[in-house]
């Protein structure tokens, strides 16, 4: 059951605000009897919430969640830097750990531009910063089970080129552009990353990828003066 529970919370993707009992099921891979089952557990916990359109996931979780020890240091020693990189580039700055349960990069805080009304830009922006992460999580040693929906598989390569520069940019289909750097333990794996984010016309991806290094080796140094932190990762 509780791997059951576990999977229909897998269900829900970045973006997604709500999913349909039959998307669930489907994804989950199990009769909607029995999903319908689970979710009216889920929900009872406050794991998962009702919406118009569908479940959501609840504020429960996301209380159980805000307690990670590793998220919330790793959150501590990285947000001043991010808050610096987005008074430095003028772009949107962001700050993720890897999703070893999903395939994404996990978004943990920002710091975004002001946007105009219905401007698409910042889910753009939130995009681009998040496939720049996970493709920076995964030439750092991030297993290949957990990130499989890349748009492109990273090719040993494009993974040494990657740690080559310290950076990935990754230009949405949109109007934006991202790029992420690494967050280092002492062993060379990826603990954490940091982006930035901006519209294609007016990010410079070379002067964003040197700040963002230098931001990613300061905490990367932090980082690694905190045994309990790095023991987490």
């Amino acid at each position: 059951m509780l791997a059951r529970g576990l999977s229909i919370l897998r269900c829900f993707r970045p973006g997604e605000s709500q999913l349909p009992l039959s998307e669930i099921a489907r994804r989950a891979d199990m009769p909607k009897g029995t999903a319908h089952r689970i979710i009216a557990e889920l929900v009872q916990e406050g794991m998962l919430e009702r919406g118009e359109k569908g479940l959501r996931l609840g504020v429960g979780l996301f209380m159980l969640g805000a307690r990670v020890p590793r998220q919330l240091m790793l959150r501590d020693l990285a947000f001043p830097y991010a808050e610096q990189l987005h008074r430095l580039t003028r772009g949107s700055s962001f700050v993720f750990i890897s999703d070893t349960l999903g395939p994404d990069a996990a978004l943990v805080d920002a710091v975004r531009r002001a946007y105009g009304a219905g401007s698409e830009l910042g889910v753009a922006e939130t995009w681009a910063s998040r496939q720049a992460a996970t493709r920076v999580f995964h030439a750092y040693g991030a297993d290949d089970d957990v990130l499989p929906y890349l748009s492109a598989r990273m090719t040993d390569g494009e993974a040494a080129r990657v740690q080559r520069q310290g950076f990935v940019a990754i230009r949405s289909a949109a109007v934006a552009v991202g790029v992420a750097a690494p967050v280092l333990t002492a062993s060379g794996s990826a603990a954490g990353a940091l982006a930035v984010a901006g519209p294609k016309a007016q990010l410079q991806v070379g002067r964003v990828a040197w700040h963002l290094r230098a931001a990613c080796a300061a905490v990367s140094r932090a980082l690694q003066r905190n045994p309990e932190l790095v023991s987490a990762s």
